[in-house]
């Protein structure tokens, strides 16, 4: 099957890495697959390491026809059986280039934990131009199908981020940072900005009783300064330490022992799968696929501890009762490894999303070939 992905980011995180291993895994599988992305950009970057054939393209606003049409004549001339779209913002001029240009389907691989925007665009496109939606948990597919009813249920599907262990050896950050191999340690990693909820997080650490415990936070972003004068200010500015964005987050999650999600707003934070997969200890709040991947279900018992959205006292108290459990290393402790690693073995890994993806891609049963009617 001839696949062409669309990844128009900017960035580097989660998402672009959920998609660059899709790309590179379903060529690995035997298909032909190609990228459309911006030049120079770090996908650029990442595909050409991963040997991953790219077309440069990068679609604006609203108003930017020219880009568009620039992105139908690549899909024409590649004549892919398929397309994957991965940015909601661009679905209008992203699909409207996959209609132009003839691709037989059309999939949208949406990861926001609202609904679809009510805003005339979306639904124009997810109307007419989108034939199957790709969500990363069950709770998006939820709110999407109550935002969205008229999209056929049985085209929007659930395909869990897949990701592998790091490979990163311990004690290379401690070493970096000065400090001694047993320091407890909390991580957290993301963008620095309001939706990821560090302030939530550097609060939280400060109600961490064991005061030899340190935080790193790997990540940049607009919040950074304010972050820091937040974290002087509460008496811990001497133990957090901001290590700006990292292409060795592999190196982070293997060495704390207790991995921090404090995000506001998320869909499946890849990165706590990440950590998952590099067998540390997790607290989360509670948003968007963390009890999907971190509570009891299916007859297993929790695999992390989940508190309250934007509640920093309990994030504190959690984060206290997983060091704890951490530095005991006992029975609690080796239970909640065993069951991440079990997950993200069996629920999260990526041979099922490349499996699950190539179906969602070539149109299982119930799933139609070309575009809805409205």
């Amino acid at each position: 099957m001839k696949i062409a992905v669309q990844i128009d980011s900017p960035i580097w995180g989660g998402n672009e890495k959920v998609l660059t291993t899709i790309a590179a895994g379903l060529r690995e599988r035997g298909h032909d697959v190609v990228v459309a992305c911006r030049r120079g950009r770090p996908v650029h970057r990442h595909l050409e390491a991963l040997g991953v054939p790219v077309r440069h393209a990068h679609i604006g606003g609203d108003a930017d026809l020219l880009n568009a049409a620039a992105f139908a004549g690549i899909l024409r001339r590649e004549r892919p059986d398929a397309a994957l779209l991965s940015w909601f913002k661009k679905s209008f001029w992203a699909g409207w280039a996959a209609r132009r240009a003839g691709v037989p389907r059309v999939v949208e691989r949406w990861g926001m934990s609202d609904g679809l925007p009510d805003r005339w665009k979306y639904r124009y496109a997810f109307r007419r131009y989108i034939d199957a939606l790709i969500v990363n948990s069950a709770d998006i597919r939820r709110r999407w199908l109550a935002s969205a009813p008229w999209f056929p249920t049985d085209e929007v599907h659930v395909v869990l981020n897949g990701v592998r262990p790091p490979a990163a050896r311990r004690g290379v950050l401690r070493a970096e940072l000065g400090l001694e191999a047993d320091t407890p340690m909390v991580a957290g990693a993301g963008r620095l900005e309001r939706r990821k909820g560090f302030d939530v997080l550097v609060t939280a650490f400060a109600r961490v009783s064991l005061a030899d415990a340190h935080l790193v936070v790997a990540g940049d972003g607009p919040e950074e300064a304010a972050l820091r004068r937040q974290a002087a200010a509460l008496g811990v500015g001497e133990r957090v330490h901001w290590l700006g964005f990292r292409e060795d987050l592999g190196a982070v999650l293997v060495d704390c022992d207790v991995f921090a999600l404090s995000s506001r707003k998320e869909g499946m934070a890849n990165v706590m799968l990440e950590a998952m997969a590099a067998d540390r200890l997790v607290v989360a709040a509670d948003i968007s696929g963390v009890g999907e991947a971190l509570g009891r279900r299916d007859g297993r018992p929790a695999a992390g501890w989940i508190v309250p959205r934007e509640d920093a006292e309990a994030m504190g108290a959690a984060l206290d009762v997983a060091l704890r459990a951490a530095a005991e290393d006992g029975l609690e402790a080796r239970a909640r490894r065993e069951e991440t690693r079990h997950r993200a073995q069996n629920w999260f890994s990526t041979d099922r999303m490349l499996a699950e993806t190539e179906r969602v891609l070539r149109g299982g049963p119930g799933g139609s070939g070309g575009a809805h009617d409205a």
